[in-house]
């Protein structure tokens, strides 16, 4: 039988009230009540915005929120500087600039594969967040629209490849990425582009080298496509790059993903987390 400690009971105790708020801010979301409380485009939809507009995008997610709350995170170390212009972006609206935010963060989507609908429940504090630091007066398209094998158990994924690939076909793309991150890829998703220049930096707080990347950049002819993944730091680049009139994407996890869904990678809780690690 286990033996308690008196601190270890008043632990339980002051632990208790923390425990029942977050058990019933989970059934709220369940319920669907935050649904309501900004405007998100769901996967498809946000897909079909980037096929009608020449939009640039970038994605925010519980990495970029737990900067914003002054933490550091596996990519990248908390920056003062980083956290503020990641706050401002929250509230950028702008016809041909989309920040996107997560679809299920906020609307209790039946079709997720176990790992996220589990990690979902959890997100009490990041739905708090979203709903003070973002505005209801904007759209915000869905952050999963580059990682929709890892999200979903049931879609319709070659259609959403088809469409995905079709976007990337023909174009010239620059692609800004941690050293490394591409060499593993068996199955290249940026085959189907007619050039592919790519730009690298470092794999970890890539934001100590801002200023050296954004130089890097800015090398790039206007008129190619500029696929960023660089965790936080790619929010800021993305941004700076569209307002010199370059059209930017924050492609995050998508080459990853489209190589996963090729190879039809399980998605268990192991490989999942697995995937979402450093390269």
């Amino acid at each position: 039988m286990k033996k308690w400690t008196i601190s270890a009971v008043i632990g339980k105790i002051l632990y208790l009230p923390r425990r029942i708020y977050r058990s019933m801010e989970s059934r709220r979301y369940e319920k669907g009540s935050y649904a309501e409380r900004l405007h998100i485009l769901n996967t498809d939809e946000t897909l079909d915005l980037i096929e009608k507009e020449k939009i640039s995008f970038l994605r925010y997610g519980d990495g970029e929120i737990a900067i914003m709350n002054g933490e550091s995170i596996p990519f990248q170390s908390y920056d003062e500087n980083l956290a503020g212009r990641l706050k401002a972006f929250l509230k950028t609206d702008k016809k041909e600039l989309k920040i996107g935010i997560p679809y299920y963060y906020m609307h209790p989507v039946k079709n997720l594969n176990d790992f996220v609908a589990k990690f979902a429940k959890t997100l009490s504090g990041q739905r708090k967040f979203l709903c003070e630091h973002c505005s209801k007066k904007i759209t915000y398209i869905d952050t999963a629209i580059t990682q929709v094998y890892q999200t979903y158990e049931k879609y319709d994924f070659k259609r959403y490849y088809e469409r995905m690939q079709n976007l990337l076909r023909d174009r010239d793309i620059t692609v800004i990425c941690g050293e490394g991150v591409l060499d593993k890829l068996e199955y290249k998703a940026y085959d189907v582009c007619k050039t592919v220049t790519i730009i690298t930096a470092p794999k970890k707080n890539a934001y100590a080298e801002y200023e050296k990347i954004l130089a890097a950049a800015l090398k790039t002819d206007p008129q190619r496509l500029v696929c960023v993944i660089l965790g936080p730091t790619a929010k800021v680049l993305v941004c700076d790059l569209h307002e010199r009139g370059y059209q930017a994407w924050d492609m995050g996890h998508y080459f990853k993903d489209y190589d996963a869904y090729m190879k039809k990678r399980p998605r268990t809780d192991e490989e999942i987390t697995r995937f979402y690690k450093p390269d």
